[in-house]
């Protein structure tokens, strides 16, 4: 629903998968989600995402400590991308930079979430381009933002999403469950705006994620190639090229191939300038080997 789709099924880790050379620290027990074994593998997501809410809920024994990765290489995932933490009030020596709903070490909380463990907790995180939010039961805990933060500004746009191992004693635990994402750059007009940003990074994941969609993103980047912001319009230039080359591999599906067709027409009829039009009518003879 309003664009969510699960990413845990309740019965295995499908959409997930452990680091082969670690012992595994997470099972599917009773529906839930679960890591229990003390430092073993990390749990991270077979799919890359750039901007996205993902949400879960999550549920901790009395000094439970386990942690979300964000934009991560799980090769280095700490280097590369960031925790968002979750740790049992346990320890005296957490602060608001340490806690629950934290960027660990790099952004604090500015509401400090219920840490009640023993109970399930609903946590929201929100990536979008530069911008991360983080909530705990509907209630807005973390806010960053990379060109106010010193240590986020070379942290990666896009990568996988992971869950933490136990990082705390034998016998505690962490649990998951109705865990579900929402990626933004499957909405072709977030995208389009991507190619507006000022951060060479943000035009060139809109410019991937364009191409990836494919057909939807025609319409969208032919009206950006006549509104008038030259910056916007080279992205959108290349990236209708990239789509129409695509359309035209050998791998690429009729189905596929024809969307593009028909998205190419339909930007045509709706009277874009002469300029774009030939460039449209261009991409059209390409894609349909005219």
């Amino acid at each position: 629903t309003n664009g969510f789709v699960s990413l845990f099924n309740g019965k295995d880790l499908t959409h997930w998968a452990m680091l082969p050379d670690k012992p595994p620290a997470f099972a599917v027990v009773n529906g839930i989600l679960e890591t229990k074994p003390c430092n073993g593998s990390d749990l991270f997501s077979v799919e890359t995402y750039g901007n996205f809410v993902f949400r879960f809920e999550y549920l901790l024994s009395k000094v439970g400590n386990s942690g979300v990765l964000i934009r991560c290489d799980p090769k280095n995932p700490w280097g590369t991308g960031m925790e968002v933490q979750l740790l049992a009030p346990w320890t005296p020596y957490r602060d608001d930079l340490h806690c629950t709903a934290s960027l660990y070490g790099l952004v604090a909380v500015t509401n400090r979430p219920d840490e009640t463990t023993g109970i399930w907790h609903q946590m929201e995180i929100v990536c979008d381009r530069k911008t991360i939010k983080v909530s705990v039961d509907g209630k807005l805990a973390t806010v960053g933002n990379a060109d106010a933060v010193a240590g986020l500004k070379d942290k990666q746009l896009a990568g996988m999403i992971g869950f933490q191992s136990n990082h705390s004693n034998e016998g505690e635990f962490a649990q998951f469950r109705n865990m579900e994402i929402r990626n933004l750059d499957a909405d072709p007009e977030y995208v389009k705006a991507g190619f507006r940003d000022e951060d060479a990074r943000i035009r060139t994941l809109a410019q991937a994620a364009a191409v990836g969609l494919g057909a939807p993103m025609v319409a969208p980047l032919a009206k950006t190639l006549d509104e008038g912001n030259v910056m916007a319009q080279t992205g959108a230039k290349q990236a209708l090229f990239d789509i129409a080359a695509k359309a035209t591999a050998p791998q690429t599906s009729s189905g596929d191939k024809k969307a593009v067709v028909r998205a190419l027409k339909a930007s045509l009829k709706a009277k874009p300038s002469d300029i774009t039009a030939t460039y449209l009518k261009w991409l059209l003879a390409m894609v349909q080997g005219d």
